[in-house]
C-alpha cells in the first residue's frame, strides 16, 4: 500500500480543490455566456420589430397620402359636375326663370371651406349651397319618427 504522507496529501487536497475550481468556472462561464447569448436574441429581436414597425409606418403613410389624393380627386370631379349641372341648367332654362349661376365665390365653398366646429348656421348655409333643397337625413328621421308604427303581418 501507499502510505501518505504529509506532502502526498497536501498534492491530493491541492488538486482536488484545483479540479472542483475548474468545474465551477466551467459552469460559470457557460451561464455568462448563455446569458448574453439570450441578450443577443433579445436585441435581434427587438430590431426586427423595430424594422416591422417602420415599414408598417411608411405603408399607413403612403396610404394616407394616397386617400388625401384621391379625396382631392373626387373633390375636383364633384366641383365639375356641379359646374356641369348649373351651366346646363342656365343654359337650358335660361335667366327668367330665377336659375342662380355658379359665381367665383362659390366655386371655393367646394374645396376651401373654413368654420367653427360650433358655428351651426354657418354648416346649414353650407350645406344648403351644396346641397340646394334636398332633403337631410335628420329630416327623413323626424319623417319617419312622426310616422305611427303598425305591426308587421306575416
Amino acid at each position: 500500500m501507499i502510505s501518505l504522507d504529509g506532502t502526498a496529501s497536501t498534492w491530493g487536497f491541492g488538486i482536488l480543490v484545483f479540479a472542483i475550481g475548474l468545474l465551477l468556472g466551467c459552469i460559470a462561464t457557460y451561464l455568462i455566456f448563455a446569458r448574453n447569448r439570450r441578450t443577443r436574441e433579445l436585441q435581434e429581436e427587438l430590431n426586427q420589430f423595430k424594422e416591422r414597425f417602420t415599414d408598417y409606418r411608411d405603408q399607413v403613410t403612403q396610404h394616407f397620402m394616397r386617400t388625401s389624393e384621391l379625396v382631392q380627386e373626387m373633390t375636383q370631379s364633384y366641383r365639375a359636375v356641379y359646374e356641369h349641372l348649373a351651366n346646363g341648367a342656365q343654359r337650358l332654362c335660361g335667366d327668367e326663370n330665377g336659375v342662380n349661376r355658379l359665381d367665383s365665390s362659390s366655386k371655393g365653398q367646394l374645396t376651401d371651406v373654413s368654420r367653427d366646429a360650433g358655428d351651426d348656421l354657418a354648416e346649414d348655409e353650407y350645406l344648403e349651397d351644396v346641397l340646394g333643397e334636398s332633403p337631410r337625413i335628420s329630416d327623413l328621421d323626424i319623417k319617419q319618427q312622426a310616422k305611427p308604427q303598425q305591426p308587421l303581418q306575416h
